[in-house]
């Protein structure tokens, strides 16, 4: 990974990407939170965080030529500027405002799809083809170890300095990650121009490639039902803490479910730091297939056990082995898709992604409701084995 920092332009993006997120952080607690104390209502809190989802998924798709048309290096620093001035609305102007709330989660969703594609297609371009698993890695990588070491003090900051201060801390760090993007090279795209076919026809180009290319219909039509059953692990363990550990006990059950967090989030990142290592003795698709194969036993496997200890570990094998697969997964498409089609590819992936999460957080909730947290779990980890399955028989495509 220190070889891959040692390219300059990547080096700039790595930095930017990290400002980005330590404001990220302290928002997506702030504002779920703020929401909730101002309405005492939990639906309202869940819909501004779903507005953000919301936009990715459906906006997503339509702006995914723009990485295909447009300079990568202005498309990053305005999707960054652009959410500066987004959040900040909040403090401004729409702090007791639920419409407020949700406009700003949608712009910012709308301005993520434009800025994440564009930092997918250029990362191939900044490194070569052997350091690319490390690029990946390393563009993840902030966000997980944020993760892991926010968990916890997020929430303390948010309490000791207030939800204004929050969201000013966050606009101030997309402005200096923006302020750092201007300093990368000019990225042009690397496409052919819009053409004959104009926008919208791009749009529906992009579309019948995914669905016409044998590596993005493999991954993404591997990875979608794996995400759905894997993301049950995103809404069932507050239950699965507060029930079955900690004997529906709520204040001791969100102690349990904090340790269940950080412990997902610490495999996660000792995942980002071993993934090259991984490709680099097995194949691409074998970290790909082999990483989901032992996600889903880990994440069924926690709905056996009852006792504290093995469940946490556990979690800590499933974000391990969630980089495992995800950043192979990456690099599959990202080296098997003419790059004239990449933003428009990575667009289509976020999109199929959130939705796919999305679907699983609600099934989560579904099965915990009716058939019990440990139950959801084990439906979960059946669901992406099959999924792996799936895989292993179909074959993965050469790239």
């Amino acid at each position: 990974m220190l070889k891959v920092l040692q390219n300059p332009d990547f080096a700039r993006l790595f930095i930017a990407n990290f400002i980005s997120e330590v404001g990220s952080q302290i928002y997506r607690i702030a504002i779920p939170v703020w929401a909730y104390t101002q309405t005492d209502s939990a639906l309202t809190a869940a819909m501004v965080i779903a507005a953000q989802f919301f936009a990715k998924m459906v906006v997503g798709p339509l702006l995914s030529p723009l990485p295909d048309l447009y300079d990568r290096k202005q498309l990053m620093f305005w999707s960054e500027a652009l959410s500066a001035v987004a959040v900040a609305l909040l403090p401004l102007f729409f702090m007791q405002s639920v419409a407020g709330w949700v406009f700003v989660a949608l712009l910012i969703g709308v301005l993520q799809s434009i800025g994440d594609p564009a930092v997918s297609t250029v990362v191939p371009e900044l490194v070569g083809k052997e350091d690319l698993d490390a690029a990946n890695s390393l563009i993840e990588l902030p966000r997980r170890s944020l993760e892991m070491v926010f968990m916890g003090l997020a929430g303390v900051l948010v309490g000791l300095l207030g939800a204004y201060a929050a969201f000013w801390i966050d606009a101030v760090s997309f402005a200096l990650s923006a302020m750092v993007l201007m300093t990368l090279r000019p990225l042009p795209a690397p496409g052919d121009g819009m053409g004959k076919s104009g926008y919208w026809g791009m749009v529906a180009g992009g579309l019948r490639y995914v669905l016409s290319n044998p590596v993005t219909r493999y991954v993404i039509g591997v990875l979608a039902p794996a995400a759905m059953f894997g993301a049950i692990d995103a809404t069932v363990p507050p239950v699965l803490a507060t029930q079955v550990f900690a004997g529906g006990d709520d204040q001791l059950g969100s102690m349990y479910y904090g340790f269940m967090e950080a412990s997902f989030a610490t495999g996660a990142v000792l995942g980002l730091l071993a993934v090259t290592t991984v490709t680099k003795r097995f194949s691409r698709p074998l970290a790909f297939l082999g990483g989901l194969v032992v996600f889903g036993v880990a994440e069924l496997l926690i709905g056996v056990f009852e006792f504290w200890w093995p469940v946490l570990g556990f979690l800590a094998v499933m974000g391990f082995t969630n980089q495992i697969f995800i950043v192979p997964a990456r690099s599959l498409i990202q080296l098997g898709v003419e790059p004239r089609f990449l933003g428009r590819v990575m667009a289509a992936w976020g999109a199929v992604m959130g939705g796919a999460a999305l679907v699983g957080m609600m099934l989560g909730g579904f099965l915990a409701q009716y058939f019990g947290p440990q139950q959801a779990f084990i439906i979960g980890g059946g669901g992406v084995l099959a999924a792996a399955l799936f895989g292993w028989v179909r074959g993965v495509p050469k790239v």
